[in-house]
């Protein structure tokens, strides 16, 4: 078999390879599979490509996009997303400079049906996983396998839920061109409309977007749609509004203060029914308080129940970080007793030990003293924080000075006091913000307040009307209104502009710095980056005026020049109608989303391929 045989056999897997690249964003455990793909597919047909002339890169019809990469790559500063947007970027740049070979005709067919296989996988494997859940049985690879809570696979529901209404999208073009039956049909809409309607997608725009372009897919392809295919198709809208609605008004009727608290927590079960990743804090604590162990307490006592860990881990929990990288485990010290060992090898995140037994009251103008054993087998001198979470007016307390003292040279004993300014209600406390590459061991933990009054130290002492009067007075962090907190990011990136940036870097950008302010400012916590959630807005950050400029440009020449080719492109282009639409709102760059990215790239192909047409027939019409 010669070279160009073995490039047709690679060349076969391109799709399949590219759809899986896509396809992550809906199922984490498709990354592995797709570096297994990329690394040979590209290495080994970009060589033979290039060494026998089959094709050559040609990018001079695609000079703005490639500017766009260009001023994105520029300021790339966090080490930390350099591998990952170089391979983004490399794919991108790999696919315009052979788009000739890989994404004609059949080719590009085969890699829409690829996204929309592996998009049904992944609902299936939701269906499954949330059954599964239900009955309480064990899923194998879990943690390798799944970032999401709840029904979803992804921490990001919004992107999760925009590949099934792009799937739908895609089975009504299969169905229309004759390459699928209407049983199939409403196999793949069925699956959909579930993982839609389960998903429950931040600020309603799911459904909004869902309905929206159906219309839009009508009025471009002008489809006769026969009666089958209008039942079918009208499903997934039909689910998608029915869920919806269960959730508005099971939201509604949380917040409706004419109801009692069993009443509410009706709806609130109803609500969180397929997502337990939302929550409402003031019906945790009424179920937490019903199995924590109770005991009357005593002036001096510890606040926290096993505090010596006699109980194994009861009572003490961790909060896992975007992947996983996390190890928390109970083990026996050289002394005979207990300590919890952390070891964090990646990654941002809060609270790798926080108290989760008996929920407490802190009181205002009292000091409460929390202390503890620990020593460091990886990571430094004292590579963690210590305090407690939330803002009580005077600022957020998760990183408190601590005083520090040796007990024997290899165990250390740390303390920490405070006096909160208001009364909080189980503000999350202990150990946060460890550094990744950091093993530490922690036992003896203890906390102990200054009261002599007697005054109730646990939220089991107080009615339910306090414990709301709490909630009420502090908010619920998970209120999921239409735009949350989407509008003071976009306005604090005006705030940046006007305080931090001088006219040079107005003009040129500033790189990523904006990452570690957003996370100061919204999190606290300036290694916990945080951004926009809009790419254009990201793009004055990271680029100035003159980058903000060229990606406006960018996004409306592929607009414009999908507009053009909407009869040739026309699914293209309702995806990417579609990809840019969730992109505004949570997106972190224009190549935070591959799908996003790679579509804005299909018009200007289709560009530089007419001018070379058009070359070629002016070339043999003037001889």
């Amino acid at each position: 078999m010669n070279n160009i045989e073995r490039l047709r056999n690679v060349e076969k897997i391109m799709p399949l390879c590219l759809a899986l690249f896509f396809c992550r964003t809906v199922f984490i455990g498709y990354k592995y599979l797709f570096f297994l793909t990329l690394v040979p597919c590209v290495v080994y047909s970009a060589y033979y490509l290039l060494k026998n002339g089959i094709a050559k890169p040609k990018i001079g019809k695609v000079l703005l996009p490639l500017m766009v990469i260009a001023l994105f790559f520029a300021h790339f500063a966090p080490l930390s997303n350099v591998v990952k947007e170089s391979i983004n970027l490399l794919l991108l740049l790999y696919f315009v400079a052979f788009a000739d070979l890989y994404f004609a005709g059949e080719k590009t067919e085969a890699l829409l049906k690829w996204i929309l296989l592996l998009t049904m996988l992944a609902g299936l494997i939701a269906i499954v996983r949330f059954g599964l859940t239900m009955l309480g049985a064990p899923i194998p690879l879990g943690a390798k396998l799944f970032e999401g809570v709840g029904f979803t696979l992804v921490n990001d529901c919004n992107f999760y839920a925009l590949f099934f209404i792009l799937s739908i999208i895609l089975s009504v073009k299969f169905y229309v061109n004759k390459k699928t039956n209407v049983r199939i049909l409403f196999v793949i809409n069925a699956i959909s409309a579930i993982n839609i309607a389960a998903v429950m997608s931040r600020r309603g725009y799911v459904l909004f977007a869902l309905l929206v372009f159906v219309l839009v897919m009508l009025a471009v392809f002008k489809y006769r749609w026969d009666k089958k295919l209008l039942s079918v198709s009208l499903m997934p809208i039909v689910f998608s509004i029915i869920g919806g609605t269960v959730v508005c008004l099971s939201f509604n009727k949380i917040y409706n203060e004419d109801l009692s608290f069993d009443e509410k927590y009706k709806y609130y079960k109803l609500y969180t029914l397929f997502d337990d990743g939302v929550t409402f804090s003031e019906f945790d604590f009424k179920q937490k308080m019903k199995c924590q162990p109770r005991h009357d307490y005593s002036i001096g006592d510890n606040l926290f129940h096993n505090g010596d860990l006699k109980c194994g881990l009861e009572g003490w929990n961790y909060l896992p970080t975007p992947h996983d990288c996390i190890r928390f485990n109970l083990v026996a010290t050289e002394n005979g007793d207990s300590a919890i060992r952390v070891t964090r090898g990646c990654s941002n995140g809060y609270w790798q030990i926080y108290y989760s037994g008996r929920p407490i009251i802190y009181h205002k103008d009292i000091i409460y003293n929390l202390s503890f054993s620990y020593r460091v087998l990886e990571g430094g001198e004292r590579p963690f924080y210590v305090g407690w979470g939330g803002n009580d007016g005077h600022g957020y307390r998760n990183n408190l000075p601590v005083s520090i003292t040796s007990i024997d040279g290899v165990w250390n004993r740390c303390e920490v006091l405070y006096k909160f300014n208001v009364d909080k209600l189980n503000s999350e406390c202990f150990l946060n913000s460890l550094r990744a590459g950091s093993t530490i061991e922690v036992k003896d933990i203890s906390l102990t307040c200054d009261d002599t009054t007697g005054l109730p130290m646990y939220a089991d002492q107080l009615p339910d009307s306090v414990i709301h009067s709490f909630f009420v007075k502090e908010g619920a962090d998970t209120v999921n209104y239409l735009m949350n907190t989407r509008t003071d990011r976009w306005r604090y990136a005006l705030e940046l502009w006007q305080t931090r940036y001088d006219t040079k870097q107005k003009i040129f950008g500033q790189g990523f710095k904006y990452l570690e302010w957003y996370g100061e400012r919204f999190w606290k916590n300036p290694d916990r980056h945080d951004f926009p959630h809009n790419p254009i807005i990201s793009s004055f950050l990271y680029s100035g005026i003159i980058g903000g400029v060229v990606y406006i440009i960018f996004l409306i020449a592929s607009l414009w020049l999908y507009w053009k080719r909407r009869k040739e492109l026309g699914i293209f282009f309702i995806m990417y109608l579609c990809c840019m639409f969730f992109s505004m709102f949570s997106g972190s760059s224009h190549f935070s989303f591959p799908l996003f990215a790679f579509l804005s790239f299909m018009p200007f192909i289709e560009y530089k391929k007419d001018s070379e047409s058009m070359k070629i027939i002016k070339n043999q019409n003037s001889i």
